[in-house]
């Protein structure tokens, strides 16, 4: 190769590798959630009109997208969409409570990062605390829309399905 052709692949290879370093650059993808129409849900839990604590809160829909929030000491939840954004879609959704299921997010053990069997037994697997008519086989269904986004569970250890909405 003649050297002035040789400096100019050089000189075009640096302005391409240049290049494309700077579009990564403080141009990360943010996704665009306005389109998808989410509403802000939140409401509490309770069994036996206890307020249960660090239970988790799914709202699934049909096509098994769900969104999700965990109970704080006095059983009041909000729903995310994600990690990044709080909502859920509207519609109808089948609701699972249940207080060994994961959020997946660090932290959802409680604030030490220890669940509360790991701190009581060494190996011992958490007890689930509400009956599967909550959870895995959940006959609670709700209605989201725009003007109902208030949802308060006060369940019985029965497994009965009233819900007070």
């Amino acid at each position: 190769m003649k050297p002035h052709l040789q400096a100019t692949a050089i000189v075009t290879t640096l302005c391409i590798v240049l290049a494309l370093s700077t579009l990564g650059c403080n141009n990360a993808l943010h996704a665009d959630y306005s389109n998808i129409g989410l509403v802000p849900v939140s409401g509490t839990v309770a069994i036996d009109g206890t307020p249960i604590e660090g239970a988790v809160v799914f709202f699934e829909a049909d096509d098994r997208t769900f969104s999700y929030g965990t109970t704080d000491e006095t059983g009041y939840y909000e729903l995310k969409f994600n990690s990044q954004v709080n909502g859920v879609t509207k519609g109808l959704k089948t609701v699972r409570i249940s207080t060994v299921a994961s959020t997946g997010e660090r932290g959802d053990e409680g604030d030490d990062g220890e669940s509360e069997s790991e701190s009581n037994a060494p190996n011992a697997k958490p007890t689930e605390r509400f009956p599967a008519t909550y959870n895995k086989q959940s006959e609670l269904k709700v209605n989201v829309s725009s003007s109902q986004t208030q949802f308060d569970f006060d369940l019985r250890s029965d497994g009965s399905t009233k819900a007070s909405l």
